[in-house]
């Protein structure tokens, strides 16, 4: 039967107006154009910058996005990183429980400094299993984070430690140890 208003057999159909991106998928873009934007820094000072921007963005993605940029070189970057990461108020903890747990060495001490930060007592069961961990530097900053925390299951890790391998290991923990059980009395 052919269209009234124009007579023509096949009227034009009108397209359905384009719905918008469904927000997960807006998000992992978001994501993705910023560790691109940062991928693509000539120098350290220039991704700096770029993070420092990205960081001053309220949008729900920027903490997960500052974990991954834990990967990029440069310890300066990751020190803005780490000190933005522990006070953001908007962080999901899981998305460090997650980076601590696989390599990088320096992805997991970066994770573990934020943590320690924080100094939120129910990360010790997340970060506890790394007291066997083979790289030094990460059972380093394992002790120095679990004075920082503190309470008893800290200070059974920090025994522990006190009794590794390494002695780059052991004297954080046992400084660890005696700062936390010394008695202060006011």
């Amino acid at each position: 039967m052919a269209d009234k208003k124009t007579g023509l057999l096949f009227p034009e159909i009108e397209a359905p107006p384009e719905k918008p991106a469904p927000i997960k998928s807006r998000k992992i873009t978001a994501m993705q154009n910023a560790l691109d934007k940062i991928q693509e820094a000539k120098d350290k000072q220039t991704r700096l910058k770029i993070i420092e921007r990205i960081a001053s963005s309220k949008e729900p993605w920027v903490c997960e996005v500052l974990v991954l940029a834990l990967e990029y070189p440069g310890e300066e970057l990751r020190k803005f990183i780490i000190e933005e990461l522990s006070r953001r108020e908007d962080l999901d903890l899981k998305l460090l429980y997650k980076r601590v747990q696989a390599p990088p060495w320096y992805v997991k001490t970066g994770c573990l400094r934020v943590l320690g930060l924080r100094k939120n007592a129910s990360s010790l069961k997340h970060i506890e299993k790394l007291v066997d961990d083979p790289n030094i530097e990460v059972r380093r900053t394992l002790a120095v984070v679990l004075g920082e925390i503190g309470g008893k299951i800290a200070l059974a890790l920090l025994a522990k430690l006190s009794e590794d391998k390494s002695s780059f290991v052991r004297a954080p923990a046992r400084k660890a140890l005696q700062e936390a059980s010394q008695v202060k009395f006011t």
